[in-house]
């Protein structure tokens, strides 16, 4: 037989095992145990022997969950009808140049088994074990013997799990309730009692034109009468559609479809009167029987729920800038992953005294909590607080410490609650209350979600306090800055009125008029920078000319001392311009444009339309001012062409962001 047809028969058994997906057999790591230390071998494993790689479908001694097919030592066992050792792998010319052997774990000893299966042996892979050091004499007697006899129970529960994949005969013993059960078929009802998930077997009900109209259920095993909350007398007395109104009306054509071709259905199910989510499968037996296996996703898809809502919580706290804004996130986020009547957030003052509950949620028709309290006047339902314990209450109607006060709770439609405890600096400083309008269990999982929102939400509400007590100290400082500019203006101008010449004292009042207007561009972005658009548009608007300068550029984000030189530059461009250059006459044009390329800004001021330019006789402030450039390092011109003044600055975008 060529090698390609050997290799399309071991595919095929393969397949026909259902070994050519992720499974974990329990059975196998015991076996590879038992090789491991039957041979006093570091490594014990079970391999497949697929197309492109070599799988281990059990292995002890190593994180590996295969190779590729190139480095498989197996392959050499493969084709033997017994045992294949390689004394010394090192050695040996099929070996030698195997990067297993030769790099990575360095395995220099191989004894495998091949592993047969099936009416034709078909070896699929082997049960081996691995040394790292060479073994001149091999495997003992009694290892080499032991080592063939759990290659045969590796297929033995191979067999095994073959034999519970086909369904038919599998559930044909299950289902024989009403003859004389062999042991065999007593195995079975054993599985069939005893699995987790719950399973029921079925059969349709069709009206008088063969069309699959409801089912009734003819048995099914404990777990699904704990899954379903019917009793067994119920679900035989009831057809299918009676037992659960909420089921899908396309139910009935999938049983039909299921039943012409043979093809299993799978679903997913919400039961609200169970409240309970659930995934299934339902397969054709025979006739018009068919069988449903059924698994509670309810607790995955919670925890799902809840990971996906701290997420959210994450991103909507980032945006908050309100105290309010931050509780109604984190409360409705609570409420909506929970399933809540109302959810609040309070802050209780620092002697403990009252709690300040601010907005959250509440479904519609309930009624807020807003306000503030007196933590006195709850006793026994907040006292743990102040050691920081969380209270969880499932049925107010029967706990201690809820029934004093259980008039007020029914008043506010609360059947049970969790209050959970924030603590900084050592105490108690906020709590996050949950209420649910009817009594329910609180899971250790709930709770711990409970815990990280409560968590979040007082960090958020600290970022916001911080950056309220911030903001406010930047307009403070912003206030008594522009104060001194004025205090400065005011004492520059009594100086120097007796001088007959203004025209220096001007250009310095209209100098410290441009700081003042990046400084205010400052202050509006927090004193954490300012943006190069807003810097141009405010200092370009004190000429009044702003229908003929032209700005064009994308955005960028300057640092305090870019938005302050590029406001004094601005400035005194814009002052010869209107003086002496394009915005002196009813014609002329600025065109301000800048770009960034490799991290580098370009800015360009192009004077158009204005007078005849002349090169000025001497090197004022204002040019000494424009050799800086934008970052202070210089990396400006300026030229005066006989059509325009133009100047051109260039800095990194490291430099303008920096200082």
């Amino acid at each position: 037989m060529t090698d390609s047809a050997e290799q399309r028969r071991r595919l095929d058994a393969i397949d026909a095992y259902r070994l050519n997906c992720a499974w974990h057999d329990p059975a196998q790591d015991d076996l590879v145990l038992l090789a491991a230390d039957a041979c006093a071998a570091p490594v014990a494993l079970v391999t497949l022997i697929e197309t492109e790689r070599q799988r281990f479908l059990a292995r002890t001694g190593t994180d590996l969950d295969g190779t590729p097919i190139d480095y498989a030592l197996c392959i050499h066992a493969l084709h033997s009808s017994d045992l294949v050792e390689i004394r010394d792998l090192a050695a040996d010319p099929r070996t030698c140049a195997n990067p297993i052997v030769t790099d990575g774990p360095q395995v220099r000893f191989y004894a495998g088994v091949p592993l047969r299966v099936g009416d034709d042996k078909t070896a699929i892979g082997t049960l081996c074990v691995l040394d790292t050091v060479p073994r001149p004499d091999g495997l003992t007697a009694a290892q080499a013997d032991t080592l063939r006899r759990l290659a045969r129970q590796v297929v033995t529960t191979l067999d095994l799990r073959r034999s519970l994949a086909e369904r038919d005969a599998a559930l044909a013993r299950i289902v024989a309730t009403e003859r004389r059960l062999s042991s065999e078929e007593r195995r079975w009802q054993h599985l069939f009692e005893n699995i987790g998930d719950g399973f029921a077997l079925g059969e349709v009900i069709r009206d008088t034109g063969g069309k699959v109209v409801d089912w009734r259920y003819l048995d099914a095993n404990p777990a699904w009468f704990a899954l379903s909350g019917f009793d067994r007398a119920t679900m035989l007395a009831r057809t299918g559609r009676t037992l659960d109104v909420s089921a899908p009306a396309h139910w009935t054509h999938d049983l039909d479809r299921l039943l012409a071709d043979g093809k299993p259905v799978g679903f997913v199910h919400h039961a609200p009167s169970r409240g309970r989510w659930f995934r299934g499968r339902c397969f054709r037996i025979e006739g018009d029987r068919f069988g449903v296996i059924l698994h509670d996703t309810t607790e995955e898809l919670a925890a799902a729920a809840r990971q996906a809502a701290l997420i959210r919580l994450g991103d909507a706290l980032r945006d908050c800038h309100d105290i309010a804004d931050v509780t109604r996130a984190a409360t409705t986020m609570v409420a909506e992953t929970l399933g809540l009547v109302r959810a609040a957030f309070g802050r209780i003052d620092s002697t403990t005294t009252f709690i300040d509950v601010g907005p959250g949620w509440s479904a519609p028709g309930v009624s807020e909590i807003t306000g503030r309290h007196r933590l006195a006047d709850f006793g026994p339902l907040c006292d743990p607080l102040t050691q920081s314990d969380a209270i969880a209450i499932d049925d107010v109607r029967l706990d201690s410490r809820s029934m004093p006060y259980l008039a007020m709770l029914e008043s506010i439609q609360v059947g049970a609650l969790v209050k959970m405890p924030v603590r900084r600096d050592g105490r108690v400083v906020a709590i996050l209350m949950a209420h649910h309008a009817t009594a329910r269990h609180w899971t250790p999982e709930e709770l711990g979600f409970l815990r990280k929102v409560a968590d979040r939400v007082e960090v958020g509400v600290a970022q916001v306090e911080s950056e309220k007590q911030q903001s406010l100290l930047i307009h403070e400082l912003a206030h008594r800055l522009k104060n001194t500019l004025s205090m400065v203006q005011a004492i520059a101008s009594q100086t120097l009125r007796g001088l007959v010449d203004r025209a220096p004292l001007d250009a310095f009042e209209k100098r410290l008029q441009a700081l003042g207007i990046a400084h205010d561009v400052l202050v509006d972005r927090d004193w954490v920078g300012a943006d190069l658009r807003s810097t141009v548009r405010q200092v370009i608007a004190v000429f009044g000319c702003d229908d003929r300068i032209t700005l064009g550029g994308p955005d960028v984000a300057l640092g305090a001392r870019a938005a302050l030189g590029l406001a004094l530059i601005l400035h005194e461009l814009g002052t010869n311009a209107v003086k002496y250059g394009a915005l002196s006459n009813a014609t002329g044009r600025v065109v301000l444009t800048w770009q960034v390329e490799d991290e580098v800004l370009t800015l360009v001021w192009q004077e158009q339309g204005g007078p005849a330019v002349t090169c000025p006789a001497r090197r004022g402030f204002g040019t000494k001012l424009l050799g800086l450039g934008l970052a202070g390092t210089g990396g400006s011109t300026i030229a005066y062409e006989p059509d325009g003044v133009r100047a051109e600055m260039r800095a990194t975008l490291g430099e303008l962001t920096g200082g």
